[in-house]
């Protein structure tokens, strides 16, 4: 009898086991020891990309107070669209950082907080646009001295790449609204000759509006030769000489020899170049870490300086030397720049974080006119 009961305990045990593994409630265990070994491998991390920001395209015009001598109505021409068709300095995608535009202001009445749009490629499949309010002084002296206003369109965080050609428009409404009177608020024109320093204007004597706003083509100060239609938007060819405002956009002879009025932009990319230094001026600097790890990499410092041979001379961005422009006249100002954190995967913008200066000294220094100065970007 005892065998028994043990026998008929044991199965039934092992029934019940079984029903409340079933309904996932906890039993009985029996426990065991064991031991194993594994791995665990650490990544080498590749080293980073430091590339300078800076203009890969540049038609404004330095200098102190307004230098400009030209600029487009919107208002008088019932557009309000106006862009160029430009060719960057350096070839392959880059991506965008910003887009400065120089706009001045006839008007009596300050403009605030005006809507106004920056598109690159618009009319075709994923255009790149940034649009912003952006406020305006009164002119100097209404509708004889115009006050000037530089304007930033940002991209830095949409990670937007352009080609080393594209199609760019500036849009806003010339008209009276909650920001004020905006038909004096003008597009600043350069010359595409003597004030285009970094990139190329690609068709020289034409600029671009928006096919819907130019049905009656245009009149006032802007000449109309005739359209171009194309797959972005009109091409408005403006080398036929001025109509109301002396010598606005060129005269044929002048377009000819790759003179033409263009609007007064500056495109800032990755990989880009400073503005046009003088001496005695100061330039912004700023850079982009690239990390093409999957994981954060940790950086102290970025050390900023001029490229320089051993004669003390500074070199190009080839490393071929500029005899005789001394590397002393150049200073990099806030170099080393403190990063002290990790930096993500990816490409990261540190914008205006350093400058350089041009000394001035009472010496020569054409050995540096019309050279573009190597500067280098490490980090240790």
């Amino acid at each position: 009898m005892k065998r028994f009961m043990n026998k008929k305990l044991l199965v039934v045990g092992v029934v019940v086991a079984v029903l409340l593994g079933v309904g996932g409630a906890a039993f009985a265990f029996f426990g065991v020891g064991g031991s194993g070994s594994g791995t665990a491998k650490v990544g080498t991390a590749s080293d980073v990309t430091i590339s300078q920001i800076g203009a890969g395209y540049d038609s404004l015009i330095t200098g102190s107070g307004d230098p400009y001598i030209q600029d487009q109505c919107l208002a008088c021409v019932s557009i309000t669209d106006l862009g160029n068709d430009i060719t960057l300095a350096n070839t392959g995608y880059q991506q965008l950082v910003n887009v400065v535009v120089a706009m001045r202001n006839w008007g009596a009445g300050a403009i605030t907080d005006l809507p106004m749009t920056l598109s690159i490629n618009k009319g075709v499949a994923g255009p790149i646009t940034d649009t912003q309010s952006f406020s305006f002084p009164p002119a100097i002296i209404a509708g004889v001295e115009p006050s000037l206003t530089n304007v930033t369109f940002d991209f830095s965080s949409q990670g937007a790449f352009v080609a080393q050609e594209f199609v760019y428009d500036i849009s806003f409404s010339a008209t009276s609204g909650s920001w004020g009177d905006a038909s004096g608020l003008n597009v600043a024109l350069s010359s595409s000759a003597t004030d285009l320093s970094i990139g190329t204007d690609t068709n020289t004597g034409y600029l671009y509006v928006d096919p819907t706003d130019n049905g009656s083509g245009w009149h006032g100060d802007a000449p109309n030769c005739g359209t171009l239609t194309t797959g972005i938007f009109q091409s408005v060819q403006t080398d036929c000489g001025p109509a109301v405002e002396t010598d606005a956009y060129g005269t044929p002879a002048q377009v000819a020899a790759g003179n033409a009025d263009i609007p007064a932009v500056e495109v800032n990319v990755v990989g880009g170049t400073t503005a046009s230094l003088w001496p005695g001026e100061t330039q912004p600097l700023g850079f982009a870490i690239t990390n093409p790890n999957t994981g954060d990499v940790w950086i102290t410092t970025v050390t900023i300086a001029p490229k320089t041979n051993v004669s003390g001379d500074v070199e190009d961005q080839y490393s071929d030397d500029i005899t005789g422009c001394l590397a002393t006249w150049f200073t990099v100002n806030g170099s080393p720049v403190s990063i002290a954190g990790n930096v993500a995967p990816g490409v990261t913008l540190f914008q205006n974080v350093a400058s350089i200066t041009m000394s001035n000294p009472n010496t020569s220094q054409n050995a540096c006119e019309g050279h573009t100065i190597g500067l280098s970007f490490t980090s240790p």
